[in-house]
């Protein structure tokens, strides 16, 4: 018993530019604020004091209707 290995044939490697380009975008977007990064995040989130408020209100809530 032999093993039997299939028949690789070489081929020629083409470089060639792809058909379609990566992360390419005709738009462009103009901020509509002036603000930077940092205030838009610290704008979206909550101080830990707001969040812990808020969460032992809910759980006094869930508990009283028990």
């Amino acid at each position: 018993m032999s093993k039997k290995y299939p028949k690789v044939q070489d081929e020629n490697t083409v470089v060639a530019e792809p058909a379609v380009s990566y992360a390419a975008q005709d738009v462009y977007r103009v901020p509509a604020k002036d603000t930077s990064t940092r205030e838009r995040v610290m704008a979206s989130t909550v101080s830990v004091d707001e969040y812990f408020d808020e969460l032992i209100s809910q759980v006094h809530a869930d508990y009283a209707n028990l």
